[in-house]
Order: C-alpha cells, then sequence, then structure tokens
C-alpha cells in the first residue's frame, strides 16, 4: 500500500477510532486495502477488549 492510500485511509477513519497507534500498525503491515480487510476481520474474531472490538468495526466500516 503506497503512502497516498495509507494517508487516506487514515484521514477517513482517525477521527472516529480511540487507539490511532494501532490504526497506524495494522495499515503499516498491510500490503493493500483488501489485506487490511482481512487482517481487521480475523482480529476482530479474537480481540477481547471491547474498545479495541469498536475500533476495528469502525474502521471496517469506513473501509467498505
Amino acid at each position: 500500500m503506497d503512502e497516498y492510500d495509507k494517508n487516506e485511509i487514515l484521514m477517513e477513519v482517525a477521527p472516529y477510532v480511540s487507539d490511532i497507534e494501532f490504526l497506524k500498525r495494522i495499515i503499516d503491515e498491510s500490503r493493500d486495502i483488501e489485506d487490511l480487510k482481512d487482517k481487521l476481520k480475523k482480529m476482530l474474531e479474537k480481540e477481547e477488549d471491547i474498545i479495541r472490538k469498536t475500533d476495528i468495526k469502525i474502521v471496517l466500516d469506513k473501509l467498505g
């Protein structure tokens, strides 16, 4: 994923999530938007922290 795509995602989603550093790390570790969605879906299944689950759901919703 190029820097433009990363910045676009951050600009779209950052105002709605509580942990921006978490979001940045996941975006940096992703090859493209589909890879990002797949990682977030897997994390959502395993995550127990309600705040992080909410953040993940928000990101997935914004990514469509």
